[in-house]
């Protein structure tokens, strides 16, 4: 008895953790695509710092200090400002035309001009040499670096940061508002990556002065240094303001991807829970309007009982109606053969008064009484059969009067059962619809969740030569998660 109880609990402990081992098996797959993920968000945000840190470099380098701090760079715009200045005193008393300083081209012509009217080098010219060389390479190095935050950065962010998320098919609010926030940092990115290659092109020619962006440092710049006659000492300030810009913006990017992964995780689960409890009050709606259809269709007998009933009864009424009138025709010809035989009778009376006994006649007036006689008996059977027919008229009449005032009853009962059925039919049509949007949209959150946290996508994050053997498909992944998640009810 002890080893069958024995076997007995072991096999259902069994069941139970057979039943266990998926949910735990589908946890731990999940927490190691999110261990995956996190590390590919956090080898793009290294991608960031570096960015970050190359950019402090070359501004150092630019600003020729060593610490990265606005006033040392103002201060090194000041000194440009004043070797300009000079240089335009001196070809000002030269009478040689000054021109705004914009480009490369005018750099190096001022440059010229100088060595041609200048007989000897007070320090402008070195220094504007040394200025112009440094903005060159400066400039070589901010195109390279453009172009390294895009394919190290922006690229990684297009690629790997997104919502996955196709709104023709659920509306989810938490895919909805970062695919629109997304959209805005990538709209942010592109425009200002755009304005900062047009400026690094413009340099060699005439820097675009209207696609200056208006910060602190570069408002400060306005009030130290005369920009406008050598726009050219605003061109690296922006150019870096516009860098810096675009590396927040895709720190504040890859923040809102991270947090977007923790919403959908809450999501998911809220929605899983939520979904739940939806189908359980669908089996309960399901029962009672199991409950509702029966107590619709005993009503629905009901009134078709009665209405078949009243229907008998009118059929009733009406042969009776008829009956009754066949008899009181009937009784009223009896009635008037009775009074004409009746007058025969007294007529032959007051003849066999008058004249002598004639035995014919009075043969006739015998015969004739008798026929009275039994027209008044047949006319009392009569009188009976009527009266019951009228009285089986009244009975079936009170009868139909009182099946009329059930019929109504079971009319409005069946109408009112009827609504309410109808009205608590729509309510689950509404639930079922309910339903299958959440598990819908559950599906939907799992597959972007599965699509960001795949090996494939978060292989795409790394560095990887081309001979890697990448992950299985992600379709394939998909499909295999479809099989393993159990039903949300």
């Amino acid at each position: 008895m002890d080893s069958q109880r024995s076997s007995r609990t072991d096999s259902s402990w069994a069941s139970g953790e057979e039943l266990v081992k998926p949910q735990a098996m589908l946890a731990d797959v999940r927490a190691g695509l999110q261990r995956a993920y996190l590390e590919g968000i956090e080898f793009i945000r290294l991608k960031i710092r570096e960015s970050e840190e190359e950019l402090t470099h070359i501004k150092l380098g630019f600003y020729q200090c060593s610490e990265n701090e606005e006033e040392h760079f103002e201060s090194y715009l000041v000194r440009c400002n004043e070797q300009f200045l000079q240089a335009n005193n001196e070809l000002r008393r030269k009478n040689v035309t000054l021109k705004v300083l914009d480009s490369e081209m005018e750099i190096v012509a001022l440059l010229n001009q100088l060595r041609e009217k200048c007989e000897f080098d007070k320090g402008e010219i070195e220094f504007i040499s040394e200025f112009w060389e440094n903005l060159k390479n400066t400039m070589d190095g901010l195109t390279i670096f453009v172009n390294k935050f895009k394919i190290s950065v922006l690229d990684r962010l297009r690629g790997n940061c997104i919502s996955y998320y196709n709104n023709t098919e659920f509306h989810l609010d938490v895919s909805a508002r970062y695919t629109e926030e997304v959209s805005n940092y990538l709209t942010d990115i592109e425009r200002t990556l755009t304005d900062t290659q047009i400026l690094i092109k413009s340099y060699a020619n005439g820097v675009h002065q209207d696609l200056f962006s208006h910060t602190k440092f570069t408002e400060g710049i306005l009030v130290a240094c005369d920009l406008k006659a050598f726009p050219i000492l605003r061109l690296f300030p922006d150019l870096t303001e516009k860098m810096e810009s675009m590396l927040d913006i895709s720190r504040m990017w890859l923040d809102r991807d991270e947090r977007y992964m923790y919403e959908l995780n809450d999501y998911i689960r809220e929605t899983r829970s939520m979904a739940k409890r939806r189908v359980e009050d669908l089996k309960i709606q399901k029962e009672k309007i199991k409950k509702f259809e029966k107590a619709v269709k005993s009503a629905n007998i009901l009134l078709h009982n009665n209405k078949e009933k009243l229907q008998k009864l009118e059929a009733d009424l009406n042969q009776l109606e008829k009956t009754f009138g066949v008899y009181k025709q009937q009784m009223e010809m009896k009635y008037g053969e009775k009074s004409q035989k009746e007058s025969m009778v007294d007529f032959l009376k007051i003849t066999l008064s008058q004249t002598k006994k004639n035995y014919n006649l009075q043969l006739k007036r015998q015969r004739l009484l008798r026929q009275v006689e039994e027209l008044e008996k047949f006319l009392d059977g009569l009188e009976k059969d009527l009266n019951g027919v009228q009285y089986k008229i009244q009975e079936k009449a009170q009868q139909k009067d009182m099946l009329a005032v059930k019929l109504e009853t079971s009319e409005k009962s069946y109408g009112a059962l009827k609504t309410d059925l109808d009205r608590f039919t729509d309510n689950l049509e509404n639930l079922e619809q309910e339903v299958n949007s959440l598990s819908g949209q559950l599906l939907q959150l799992e597959i972007i969740q599965t699509y960001k946290s795949s090996p494939e996508t978060i292989d795409g994050v790394y560095d990887r030569p081309q001979s890697v053997k990448l992950a299985p498909s992600l379709k394939e992944k998909i499909k295999r998660k479809r099989k393993i998640l159990p039903p949300v009810h």
